[in-house]
């Protein structure tokens, strides 16, 4: 089986799963409303079950939903949530502007290159409305940066229940590149390469590209970044 129908067999054995590994949070849904209202169109870029897109509508919003896998995109659906299958990199094609565009769970590092990732961003603040604002949550890759021991970088937060067992460890490959090992059930195994997107380059990226305000979080609880302690980034990019 080659690398990339391992991942793909990773991520539709993770599917029914996943809710249990990343549930939508109190806190995540005190975030979005906050940032948020009612009768806004919103894309969710990346919307894996639809958790947080099937929220939103319930919210009274207009969502529009994307995503790469079938799996996902079945659990999706199976909550009422209508997503397109469809790569990130393709927004701009898409016919309608929105008041406020989604990317959460560490899906922009899945991008091959920060070149890419300022392509992804360029298309996003074009097919954003005047005063619309992107979301975007990722891991604080300086946190574990800074505790290097040769390749190694850390593991992340162990999730353990029940039902389900799921560990995941960094390495680094290169100068800009993660390599991500994760072991589902203590049997299932995958590795993925990441682009390391800091605070301070995702910053740049965002003004480069006509962001004019940006507002930098440590978790959706909205508590103040530091890149020595937090373990997410969340940005909010407005336009």
């Amino acid at each position: 089986m080659s690398h990339q129908h391992d991942i793909q067999h990773f991520y539709d054995t993770i599917a029914a799963k996943y809710d249990l590994i990343f549930p939508l949070s109190p806190s995540h849904k005190a975030f979005f409303d906050s940032e948020l209202s009612a009768g806004q169109r919103v894309l969710d870029i990346g919307a894996a079950t639809g958790s947080l897109a099937a929220y939103l509508q319930h919210k009274g919003l207009e969502v529009t939903a994307i995503d790469l896998s079938e799996s996902l995109i079945a659990q999706a659906r199976a909550k009422g949530v209508a997503v397109l299958y469809k790569d990130m990199l393709t927004i701009g094609d898409l016919p309608h502007t929105y008041d406020a565009m989604i990317n959460i769970g560490n899906t922009l590092p899945h991008l091959n290159g920060l070149s890419t990732v300022e392509h992804f961003l360029q298309q996003a603040h074009s097919k954003l409305r005047i005063g619309g604002k992107l979301i975007v949550q990722v891991v604080n890759f300086a946190l574990y940066l800074a505790q290097r021991k040769e390749d190694y970088l850390g593991d992340l937060p162990l999730i353990d229940k029940p039902e389900v067992r799921f560990e995941r460890s960094y390495y680094l490959k290169d100068a800009q590149t993660i390599r991500f090992k994760a072991v589902l059930d203590s049997h299932l195994h995958a590795e993925e390469d990441l682009t390391i997107i800091t605070c301070e380059q995702f910053t740049e990226l965002l003004a480069k590209v006509g962001f004019a305000q940006v507002q930098h979080y440590g978790n959706f609880k909205k508590e103040p970044f530091d890149e020595k302690t937090s373990k997410a980034l969340v940005v909010v990019g407005n336009k």
